[in-house]
């Protein structure tokens, strides 16, 4: 008797879901290179737009002009932080990393947010010496430098918008820099003012306003960054309907605990108590519950514990004993006993 074989048709090839694999991989990794590329472009250019303008400041003594250099300065910390995140992004979690190395981008963000209120903190104390006393400013460099560093933010500008739409990181450098571009064109239009008004005073004006806009923009950074490394509770993280979707898994009871951290911008862990009937797949729950957090909500780093209720009783009846806080070595307040015979046969016990 011949046996027929019969084939799914939805059923891939081994060997062709491998090159598809290896394809997406291989594009993935182009598509990177090319967002880094035109990243790195950008920040160099923002780079060259900050020591124009800062000399220009020098010769003209226009304070307005380095008010707006230290505000490129942000847009410079900007793409080093987005680049830090492409990088590490492709790195993958070690045994001594077990999250990898998303941290170290929330670091650079906090170091540029705080550097940034010191550079507010210049500006205004720059701008209350200026109002006590007369600071005369070379209108034409002011100009020019200005003029410079609009014409090279527009070239950044145009390198970022046609990548601003294939990553939330790089529209939000994007987004910097066209801030950064506003504040130029506003330098630039102070110089005009100044030159037909001759009040010089604009310049202060202008200065004290880019100062507020980079002391808000500093503040969000700083007040983000350490809300992360404190691991605050995520507010943009939609914990309500998670847990619709996850008490309609069959057998769950009630989910006492969910504890998301946010690793970075974007990057979430999450840590779950699923309380269950005794009827319940356990093993089940878990991987469906790994499926709709990863697939779903983005979150790439689950632990789930799944308990029956019994179990969930008396874990509430356990009391954390209190201990006190010290440098160096604690004992944690419980003793251990250790036994060992002597040469002549003697047990001794010793207690810590």
């Amino acid at each position: 008797m011949n046996k027929t074989l019969s084939i799914n048709p939805d059923q891939k090839d081994p060997k062709e879901h491998k090159q598809n694999s290896k394809r997406t991989k291989n594009h993935m990794r182009s598509k990177r290179s090319k967002l880094i590329l035109f990243l790195s472009l950008s920040g160099i250019l923002s780079l060259i737009i900050f020591f124009i303008e800062w000399i220009g400041s020098k010769e003209s003594g226009s304070l307005a002009l380095f008010a707006d250099a230290g505000h490129i300065i942000t847009d410079v910390f900007a793409h080093i932080v987005s680049l830090i995140a492409l990088l590490l992004a492709s790195k993958k979690p070690t045994s001594k990393f077990p999250f990898g190395f998303h941290r170290f981008e929330v670091l650079a963000a906090l170091t540029n947010g705080l550097l940034l209120i010191g550079i507010s903190g210049f500006i205004f104390y720059e701008c209350y010496l200026r109002f006590s006393g007369d600071v005369s400013i070379h209108v034409e460099s002011m100009f020019f430098y200005s003029l410079i560093g609009l014409v090279i933010n527009l070239l950044s500008a145009g390198l970022l918008f046609t990548v601003s739409k294939e990553s939330l990181n790089l529209k939000s450098a994007y987004l910097h820099v066209l801030s950064d571009l506003l504040g130029t064109i506003a330098v630039l239009i102070g110089s005009v003012i100044i030159h037909i008004t001759e009040y010089s005073e604009i310049d202060s004006f202008l200065s004290i306003a880019l100062g507020i806009f980079i002391l808000k923009t500093s503040y969000g950074i700083v007040k983000e960054s350490v809300k992360i490394l404190i691991e605050a509770d995520v507010d943009d993280f939609d914990k309500e309907h998670l847990l619709e979707h996850l008490t309609k898994i069959e057998g769950v009871v009630s989910i006492p605990i969910v504890t998301v951290r946010k690793l970075t911008s974007g990057v979430l862990s999450m840590e779950l108590r699923i309380v269950v009937n005794e009827r319940a797949d356990r093993d089940q729950i878990v991987v469906q519950t790994h499926r709709l957090l990863k697939t779903e909500f983005g979150v790439p780093f689950v632990s789930v514990e799944v308990i029956l209720l019994s179990v969930q009783s008396a874990l509430e009846e356990i009391a954390v004993i209190e201990t006190e806080r010290e440098f160096g070595h604690s004992h944690h307040g419980h003793t251990h006993a250790h036994g060992h015979a002597d040469s002549h046969g003697k047990t001794h016990s010793h207690g810590h």
